[in-house]
């Protein structure tokens, strides 16, 4: 069994899990910052107004910085070069953002994995050579109820037991479209809805709520787990 099977193995334990996370996780600028750019996904419900708004675009680059995403080996591109390619591929975008994790889409998922493919594999992110964790964080921040973003401590450890690592950019899509296609099957096995989503702290997003449930496990005394288990 691997992690993510633990912290979705039942609503109950999943939603423990989720509420670890807002106990114990970060709660600095990353976290203001973060909330500002959720904030403007719910008051404007519209990618391609927000795209013209370059306070929008600055906000998801600061936060991609406080996300770790320029430190440790991880160099971002420059705002510009972002900017530029993010507005590249605009349309892809705004199709993407029609979609939803909560949603019936398992019909929809051969195009929106040829969507995601082209933006993943291409947009300008990340200077360094890995690009899946910084790219999934743009498109978590350009997606925020479609993609969960992505990271090698808690992600690639809780999907599949080791920080899962491809220099190749089609490899890397491979690994970003099975934990998607496998956060569909979760939200879907756990009825996971808006409704789950109060706002509080971390508690933003569908997806975002299946990645505090990751953190949150892990942050979990071995104790709390048995006794959670104990009950059922």
């Amino acid at each position: 069994m691997q992690l993510i099977d633990l912290a979705t193995i039942s609503r109950r334990h999943f939603l423990f899990f989720v509420n670890k996370c807002n106990q114990i996780y970060r709660s600095g600028h990353d976290l203001a910052l973060y909330r500002q750019l959720i904030s403007m996904h719910r008051q404007y419900g519209n990618l391609e107004v927000l795209l013209g708004n370059n306070r929008f675009l600055e906000t998801i680059y600061r936060t991609l910085e406080e996300w770790d995403m320029n430190k440790r080996g991880a160099k971002l591109t420059s705002f510009e070069a972002f900017k530029d390619s993010v507005l590249f591929y605009r349309d892809s975008l705004l199709e993407l953002y029609e979609y939803k994790l909560y949603e019936d889409i398992y019909d929809e998922m051969g195009t929106l994995k040829t969507l995601a493919e082209r933006i993943f594999c291409n947009l300008k992110v990340m200077e360094s050579q890995r690009r899946i964790v910084g790219v999934s964080k743009a498109l978590h921040f350009l997606l925020p109820d479609l993609i969960m973003p992505i990271d090698s401590k808690y992600t690639m450890t809780a999907f599949y037991g080791y920080n899962k690592y491809s220099n190749s950019h089609n490899k890397e899509f491979a690994t970003f479209w099975d934990i998607i296609e496998r956060t569909h099957e979760i939200t879907e096995r756990l009825g996971l809805s808006p409704g789950d989503v109060d706002g509080e702290l971390w508690k933003v997003s569908v997806p975002k709520l299946i990645d505090n449930a990751i953190i949150g496990l892990w942050n979990s005394e071995k104790e709390e787990i048995l006794a959670l288990s104990n009950t059922d």
